[in-house]
């Protein structure tokens, strides 16, 4: 009988830690959750009046239905910049993009170092980090061969290396439409 019932303790303190475990674990993915929900509200409470507006013109102008090539906005009927005017010095929009951008790259920052929950992150977020990565990407950097992503916004380059949030086909909010 006393064999029996240490079996029993044993069966009891085996389920306990792993339900233990588990509730540690769950725990730990809503702190995550809720540390991007706060560096979510953090980005956009950093946002000055009219930088979404500026972010929506340079949207809107480096499509391809302006007939935008890729790293470049249309300024003009047949004119087009760089987009690497808006990381530069008078910037046309005061800057409010490379903002943005220093913004995200610390959010995803934070997503790469597993203190905030990735696909939250995304869902929120998602249209601006995929326009930025575009963007970024298509313009080099004034120090060599790399492009701006990879010289000063790494961490938005790494959260998209890491997660693949397009080839997963992760669902986020539409900041702008072109039809």
């Amino acid at each position: 009988m006393k064999e029996v019932r240490e079996w029993i303790q044993l069966a009891f303190v085996a389920i306990g830690g792993v339900l233990a475990l588990l509730a540690f674990f769950q725990n730990l993915r809503q702190r995550r959750v809720e540390n991007a929900l706060k560096f979510i509200s953090l980005f956009r409470d950093g946002l000055r009046d009219g930088d979404i507006g500026h972010w929506h013109e340079l949207f809107i102008s480096s499509s391809e239905l302006a007939g935008a090539k890729h790293g470049q906005y249309q300024t003009g009927s047949e004119l087009y910049s760089s987009i690497s005017d808006y990381f530069s010095e008078g910037a046309p929009d005061g800057h409010a993009v490379a903002r943005m951008a220093t913004a995200l790259d610390v959010v995803c920052h934070q997503v790469i170092s597993s203190m905030a929950d990735a696909r939250t992150v995304y869902y929120e977020l998602g249209q601006l980090l995929d326009t930025m990565h575009d963007w970024l990407s298509g313009v080099q950097s004034a120090a060599g061969g790399k492009s701006l992503l990879d010289q000063s916004f790494p961490s938005i380059r790494a959260f998209f290396v890491k997660y693949k949030p397009r080839e997963r086909a992760w669902p986020s909010r539409v900041y702008e439409f072109i039809e």
